[in-house]
């Protein structure tokens, strides 16, 4: 079978290509079958997907706006700061007062994160603020998709 965005280039019939999100849905319910909820955070998009008993794709919502709130965006932060990927997370987590993000946009929190830096805030605050920020985001995504039900599977590269 074939997924992705690249799926529509794959020679194959139809009644073999699978949308990323019917995918994300049933290979939630195969790992987990009590899933109802799945939360996709992707390179370049986040989706909410509300799945039936058999794994079935009932709903879904996805961002609207750039990659903020993606890995794009972590890993524009990651270049932004000097820092591998991977840093991003535990620096985060010795965050003592998490500062509270503005933007929705990728290229506007990079400003916002080079202007926190020059006014001497510490970088593990801004980094546990950007992703709170990336949080809210995924909240309201899943919130319009309809909410949390049963149990909730986190998928995607940022999983």
């Amino acid at each position: 079978v074939g997924t992705g965005y690249g799926r529509v280039t794959l020679p194959f019939s139809k009644e073999h290509i699978r949308s990323e999100i019917l995918c994300h849905g049933l290979g939630a319910h195969l790992m987990y079958p009590q899933t109802r909820t799945v939360l996709d955070i992707g390179g370049q998009d986040t989706k909410g997907i509300q799945i039936d008993p058999a794994g079935i794709v009932e709903n879904f919502q996805m961002n609207d706006r750039c990659a903020a709130g993606c890995g794009r965006y972590l890993g524009y932060i990651a270049d932004e700061m000097n820092m591998g990927l991977h840093e991003l997370g535990p620096m985060a987590m010795q965050s003592e007062k998490p500062a509270r993000i503005n933007s929705t946009c990728t290229v506007f929190a990079g400003a916002e994160l080079r202007d926190r830096l020059s006014l001497g805030e510490k970088r593990e605050d801004i980094l546990a603020g950007l992703h709170r920020a990336i949080i809210l985001r995924a909240i309201s995504i899943i919130s319009r998709s309809g909410g949390i039900t049963n149990e909730f599977t986190f998928t995607g590269g940022v999983a």
